[in-house]
């Protein structure tokens, strides 16, 4: 099976001030997609597709990578669905037949080497993180609740704003989705083409609506270990980490 990884960063980082999916994060220069694609290549993926602005283009052309890297631009800030939708496309008009997902500004540990055999089974749905994973402990953040059923389907996907570490507490530290997700060449049959009277649309819009007709979206709670850069002050941390490993 070709398995790619999809990672977006096309993001403007507004409350980090300025796009942290390219922010050095260790000695050697290296970005935290820059670290996740070494991870996919150590776990078998064949390839990695990156969705990235316009303006960004010949700075990620500029790196070396362990595997082949594909670029494709989203000129407008019309959301991750619309990002992975055209990450997706790329992937599938490259051979191939499974893809993980992820954002280019966070890191997610060993987590594509234990959702590779997810992929091999056919498996599609959020490998997701407990609440208490993945706050910033220097301001609140967004999140998406994962709900699903005793059987592991995903029921509900809803997205939450101002989450802080009391909230772990509060909400009884449910799963959520970090945009960490696994996909076939199937999904884009039933992804919606993101076209909304706002102009914004996310992947839990995209989700609802596979929900909405059938789609039996799986939840794992694989991840464990993640890293990453909300606010500035996160960097430092980010910066610790990658020290150690």
């Amino acid at each position: 099976m070709k398995l790619a990884l999809i990672l977006l960063a096309a993001g403007h980082g507004t409350r980090f001030g300025g796009p942290k999916q390219l922010v050095a994060v260790d000695e050697q220069g290296a970005c935290i997609a820059e670290r996740s694609i070494r991870d996919a290549s150590k776990a078998g993926f064949s390839c990695a597709v990156l969705v990235i602005r316009p303006e960004h283009r010949s700075i990620w052309e500029a790196k070396s990578w362990p595997i082949p890297v594909y670029f494709v631009v989203q000129d407008s800030a019309n959301g991750t669905g619309h990002a992975l939708r055209l990450g997706m496309l790329r992937a599938s008009d490259l051979g191939c037949e499974a893809w993980a997902v992820g954002n280019g500004d966070d890191y997610y540990g060993s987590l594509w080497q234990s959702a590779k055999p997810l992929t091999e089974r056919g498996w599609i749905g959020a490998l997701a993180y407990p609440l208490s994973a993945v706050y910033s402990p220097h301001g609140p953040v967004n999140r998406a609740l994962l709900d699903c059923s005793d059987n592991g389907l995903l029921t509900e996907i809803t997205e939450r704003e101002g989450l802080t570490r009391a909230d772990v507490t509060i909400l009884g530290d449910p799963l959520v989705s970090m945009n960490a997700w696994l996909f076939n060449s199937d999904t884009l049959k039933w992804w919606p083409t993101g076209e909304t009277d706002s102009g914004e649309f996310g992947i839990p819009d995209a989700v609802r609506a596979g929900i909405a007709q059938g789609i039996p979206l799986r939840v794992d709670s694989l991840g464990t270990e993640w890293i990453g850069m909300t606010f500035a002050a996160d960097q430092a941390h980010v910066w610790t980490y990658f020290e150690r490993t």
